[in-house]
């Protein structure tokens, strides 16, 4: 933990989104050769892909997930240090003598 990350801000996240268009004229064409090909007797393009809405979308967050909760662990760190330091900081203040602090402030 060095000085310049001791107040860090946080940021923003990033998700990977890629919209989908749908094009009627592309499917139309897609099924035409795909009967095409299913009457050759090959295989047609895209059967062994299923496509579930939101399937590219159900992964990303995990990793995101992941590098929030090491960065709560280290403010968690933080928040210790800055307490201890808080604490000893009035351990000093409260044991202290100031009768010398007095004595300049009563001249």
């Amino acid at each position: 933990m060095g000085i310049g990350s001791f107040f860090k801000l946080p940021q923003y996240n990033v998700f990977d989104y890629k919209p989908r268009f749908y094009d009627p004229q592309k499917e139309e064409r897609k099924e035409k050769l795909n009967d095409l090909r299913k009457s050759l007797g090959k295989k047609p393009l895209d059967a062994d892909e299923i496509v579930k809405p939101g399937s590219s979308i159900k992964g990303s967050f995990r990793p995101k997930m992941r590098r929030t909760s090491f960065r709560s662990r280290s403010s968690t760190i933080r928040l210790v240090l800055i307490i201890a330091v808080l604490l000893f900081l009035s351990y000093l203040i409260l044991n202290s003598d100031f009768s010398s602090v007095v004595k300049f402030l009563g001249k």
